[in-house]
């Protein structure tokens, strides 16, 4: 035994002490949540809809294109995704309109620089506070909006109680659960209020917007297209300053941006929500993109939310994402030359503040289904209903054959990312240090990934308690913390590149038995800090999300951070848009500190 094992088996000696010591106080601050407690409040991304802004001809629909399926191309399914950022669920941050404080733009101001990628983690979470709407809903002219006004949102603290910092504000006029339908009948969404054939959503002007920033609300959200009301300006400027005169959607935007606030459009099902749940917002960690894709939830067990804001009011929340860039390595580069699936592409701007469509910023992203942090559905390697196994290519039916000597069956599922419970991939995270298993494999054997067994989640257990039920596991081998890093000329990306071709070691890898073990265990979702969850080795990688896939339990994939979550007492949230027939997810993970 070496001497870093040594001392390692120590630590975990004295840990197991003082954790017998000090009781089960040192653990489980947090517990599962059911499909009873977490509401989705997120509308599917569909080409039956039209959920997309129509107007200014620079934004465009969502394309999903299902380039690699399961059959002949092999073992798994991947969709190839253009989403325009302005789409169904979104998160607007303050350079969206708000240009750099030194631009000399109009309307630039000091949060002009905070684009989505900078905005602290903990702003993404809040406790709902709902200003009702719903009177007011159809009560305007074609073509535009009936107003929430600062006096309603003061009639919301009167029957609740007075907004403060950690709120999420949200507005609540059920206009997108009235309204986002397939077509032809869904032309009321967005078309209808565009084109000045019916009454445009309800949302704030620029005094309710500034009043709910002043009160230290850095988090709002609306059941609306957009967080811009239609109609006359409220502010309207005269002489050479009329050159610049805000739409009244600018007045609304700039309400909030001013604080530095975020907000989210394109919520559905806050009936369903009440006041002091916990309500979250996560977009995927695009660089410089002041508007994201998003997925929004709220955990309805108002005592676990308690607990949760508790710690989310103090700033106890940690980025367990890498960032989405063209210059890193956040698509599969496959082994060898030519292997690799569609890279990540941003096209920044699609449109910004000066261009004819303006005053707005916007980006659109094209990027395979599984870029940077991002979901494994089941659906991803597990074969669809009626599949017929006879279409697999020659090397996956031997793989097949071995895979359902030893373990069974193959099951089929249609579980694709946005059929994945919400609920699914929010949890008490109980993380597995694997960290031992670094530099055990001969390179001799290269492209080889050290192996994570079921004994070494049964030393977590012995140390911190059995897994339960509706945990989240995180293996952390602490991999993607010491390779991700920018693309340099002539030099082999360490982090996915080089393992795969055998030029340096795997990221550690669970066993089919380790996902076993641990879905026996309950647990609905399994996450990595490695760029997948499979081995390096294509055998063993495949056999691993067939282990998966066959219980439809899905993964979370290339995480980074994760050693700052405690090995027990945290709590994980996963969360990406919801786009119809996905087989993947490239979305965000945070973490709630005890």
């Amino acid at each position: 035994m070496t001497a870093g094992r040594t001392l390692r088996s120590l630590a975990v000696g004295l840990a197991a002490c003082a954790l017998a010591l000090a009781g089960p106080s040192l653990v489980a601050a947090y517990w599962p949540v059911g499909p009873d407690a977490v509401v989705d409040l997120t509308p599917t991304v569909s080409a039956k809809h039209y959920q997309y802004w129509p107007g200014g001809g620079r934004h465009h629909q969502p394309i999903i294109v299902p380039y690699h399926q399961i059959g002949p191309d092999g073992p798994w399914a991947s969709d190839l995704l253009l989403v325009d950022e302005n789409t169904a669920n979104q998160i607007d941050c303050p350079p969206h309109m708000m240009p750099k404080q030194d631009s000399g733009l109009p309307n630039a101001g000091y949060w002009g620089f905070l684009t989505c990628d900078k905005v602290p983690v903990w702003q993404w979470v809040g406790e709902v506070v709902k200003i009702d709407a719903r009177s007011i809903l159809d009560q305007a002219p074609n073509g535009q909006s009936p107003i929430i006004t600062k006096q309603m949102v003061q009639a919301a603290e009167q029957a609740y109680r007075p907004l403060r910092p950690g709120d999420a504000a949200l507005y609540w006029s059920g206009y997108d659960d009235k309204y986002d339908k397939p077509m032809p009948e869904g032309w009321k969404l967005l078309i209808g209020p565009i084109s000045g054939t019916s009454p445009a959503w309800p949302d704030p002007d620029f005094d309710a917007a500034d009043y709910v920033g002043s009160k230290g609300v850095r988090l709002m959200g609306t059941d609306a297209p957009s967080m811009g009301a239609f109609g006359p300006p409220r502010y309207v400027n005269h002489g050479p300053d009329s050159s610049f005169q805000n739409p009244l959607a600018l007045e609304s935007h700039l309400g909030h941006f001013k604080y530095g606030a975020v907000h989210t459009e394109g919520l559905m099902n806050l009936h369903l929500v009440p006041n002091a749940s916990l309500y979250i917002s996560l977009p995927p960690k695009h660089r410089d993109s002041p508007t994201v894709e998003s997925r929004s939830v709220a955990i309805t067990d108002l005592k676990l939310a308690a607990e949760l804001l508790k710690a989310t009011r103090a700033h106890r929340v940690v980025d367990l994402s890498v960032i989405l860039s063209m210059d890193h390595p956040v698509w599969w580069p496959g082994a060898g030359v030519g292997n690799y699936v569609f890279p990540y592409h941003a096209v920044i701007p699609v449109n910004t503040y000066t261009q004819w469509t303006g005053p707005y910023w916007v980006n659109t992203h094209i990027m395979d289904a599984h870029s940077g942090t991002h979901m494994d559905p089941p659906a991803h390697f597990g074969p669809p209903t009626g599949f017929n196994f006879a279409t697999y290519n020659d090397w996956t039916k031997g793989v097949q054959r071995k895979y359902e000597a030893k373990y069974g069956r193959i099951k089929t599922t249609d579980m694709t990312s946005d059929k994945v419970p919400a609920h699914y991939c929010i949890g008490p995270a109980r993380v597995v240090d694997v960290t031992h298993r670094v530099g055990t494999t001969d390179p001799k054997s290269w492209p080889a990934s050290p192996a994570i067994r079921v004994e070494d989640v049964q030393a977590h257990e012995k140390l911190y308690g059995p897994i339960k039920a509706g945990e989240v596991v995180i293996f952390h081998s602490g991999h993607t913390d010491a390779h991700f890093r920018e693309y340099q000329r002539g030099v082999e990306d360490p982090n996915t590149a080089a393992p795969l071709n055998g030029h340096a070691e795997g990221w550690p890898a669970p066993t089919p038995e380790t996902i076993n073990y641990v879905i026996d265990k309950g647990v609905k979702c399994i996450a990595t800090d490695g760029p997948s969850m499979g081995s390096v080795n294509p055998e063993e990688a495949v056999m691993t999300h067939w282990a998966a896939a066959s219980r439809e339990v899905p993964f979370v994939e290339f995480l980074t951070n994760a050693g700052s979550l405690p090995a027990s007492g945290g709590f994980f949230i996963f969360l990406a848009p919801k786009y119809e027939n996905n087989h993947g997810g490239p979305g965000r993970a945070i973490g709630i500190l005890p």
